[in-house]
């Protein structure tokens, strides 16, 4: 397995590169993840670091996510009432 030092210097010139700017209350995850190969499909072993960053959420966010969740109501409850309507016709007749 293939192992790779850096140093702080060098981590800083990659998230400049990347336009990343770390904040103080940011949280880095880092890990290592196996590669796995099945059949035509492949990925090889790869370390990675995540940036993890907490923040409120707007005004305008909220509204869109209270949208998203009533509409997400709305489609289960049709596919609720679907299935209970194919329920209903296939046990009419008993």
């Amino acid at each position: 397995m293939f192992s790779q030092s850096y140093t702080w210097g060098e981590i800083r010139k990659m998230l400049e590169e990347e336009k990343i700017t770390l904040l103080d209350n940011d949280i880095l995850l880092s890990g290592f993840e196996e590669g796995w190969n099945e059949g035509d499909s492949a990925r090889d072993d790869m370390y990675f670091v995540k940036v993890r960053r907490e923040r409120e959420e707007t005004d305008e966010e909220f509204e869109k996510r209270k949208k998203r969740v009533e509409e997400m109501k709305e489609v289960s409850r049709k596919s609720r009432y679907e299935s209970y309507l194919e329920l209903k016709k296939e046990f009419e007749g008993q």
